[in-house]
């Protein structure tokens, strides 16, 4: 139980990356100055990219941390003689 509770930790953090993204872009486009642009292209996309990265990696860790357990990857038990 430890370990999905330490993926659903990294989707939050990864969804909460990806709202900061969202709400800096949003708040950009209410702006007509051109430095909104810079912020835009690089804080939020930084932002929106750190929240994706986190949420595939997050991802690619639980599946690695199944293949010792008894999940889907894992291999069938032995039968004994």
């Amino acid at each position: 139980m430890p370990r999905a509770q330490h993926m659903h930790g990294r989707l939050q953090v990864a969804g909460t990356l990806i709202i900061l993204g969202l709400a800096v872009e949003a708040a950009c486009l209410l702006s007509s100055r051109p430095i909104a642009f810079v912020i835009l292209a690089s804080f939020g996309s930084l932002l929106i990219s750190a929240g994706v990265l986190l949420f595939l990696y997050a991802l690619v860790f639980l599946e690695s941390g199944n293949r010792g357990g008894s999940g889907p990857g894992a291999p069938p038990p032995r039968a004994s003689l």
